[in-house]
């Protein structure tokens, strides 16, 4: 129960790649230096400005590939909306996937807007998280509430939520709810060491990015209209960014949601570029794979 597709022209693309390759103001402060460097590719060796290798041959982009986070660094913790609103805890279902023991979400009311209201979701057991698979490089698990039904994917002690529409309304509770966004460790909880390692992370999160980014791109070759719809996520990622992060409690200390969603995004390119290489026939293939076919 609940208690209360144009072409580009040919000026626009390569302003509209430029601004996708610049950090914004905002972000680029945070990282490390060099951070914004071009990346190695998965070779290690160095790339210039034109894409070519350091030995002058033309070199063949590839992402960084990572493993994504698995639900293990979700599973006991409390983790709050933009680290300081409500509450959502997990455990391992038997299935060895996600449940949800507990969620409360903060609100205001429906027939008094700007008065703050609260929603506990109780239920006589653990609400299920239906996998959804990796869509896009991260685990994503649909959780089904009376009036409130989101999805999640999972990332390194934190979960990001969507929903269309955003809101939520409880009517008989007279509650109105958002529960999108990142829902993670309290601001608060963070101690310097962790802000630390997280300045450690946040130059190669960002490297990774970029270039899981550009080898993305470069798989779309001539295609004008996959190139600016590539770019055009791109810009769009660092927009929403700034707006999902500005409001996670003392993220101008610590960083922590910027960092994050720099990780998972790095995995949705990485996805995607091993997604079309399937499509294209030129995936590597499996050890499994190759060994099936070697016997008779």
């Amino acid at each position: 129960m609940i208690k209360a597709g144009v072409l580009l022209k040919p000026l626009i693309l390569p302003a509209l790649l430029a601004s996708v390759l610049t950090a914004s103001p905002a972000f680029a402060q945070m990282l490390l230096p060099g951070a914004l460097q071009t990346g190695p590719d998965s070779a290690g060796k160095p790339l210039n400005s034109s894409g070519a290798d350091s030995g002058g041959g033309p070199a063949k982009l590839r992402p960084i590939t990572q493993r994504p986070p698995g639900e293990e660094t979700v599973i006991g913790r409390d983790l709050s909306r933009n680290g300081s609103e409500g509450l959502i805890t997990f455990q391992r279902a038997p299935e060895k996937t996600l449940e949800v023991t507990g969620l409360s979400m903060s609100g205001e009311e429906i027939a008094h807007p700007g008065e703050p209201c609260r929603i506990d979701v109780v239920a006589g057991a653990p609400i299920d998280a239906k996998p959804m698979g990796r869509p896009r490089g991260l685990l994503r698990y649909d959780v089904e509430i009376e009036a409130c039904r989101f999805s999640l994917e999972v990332l390194d002690g934190a979960v990001l939520v969507a929903r269309e529409p955003r809101t939520c309304d409880f009517v008989a509770a007279d509650c109105r709810v958002d529960p999108t966004g990142l829902w993670g460790p309290s601001g608060k909880s963070i101690d310097a060491a962790q802000i630390k390692q997280m300045e450690r992370a946040r130059g190669f999160a960002e490297t990774t990015m970029r270039s899981n980014f550009r080898a993305l791109l470069s798989s779309a070759g001539k295609d004008k209209v996959a190139i600016k719809r590539i770019a055009g996520e791109q810009a769009g990622f660092s927009s929403e960014r700034e707006v999902t992060c500005r409001n996670y409690s003392g993220e101008d200390v610590h960083g922590f949601c910027a960092l994050h969603l720099t990780q998972g995004r790095a995995l949705n390119l990485q996805a995607e570029f091993e997604a079309n290489a399937k499509d294209r026939g030129d995936a590597k293939p499996t050890k499994a794979a190759l060994k099936k076919k070697q016997q008779p």
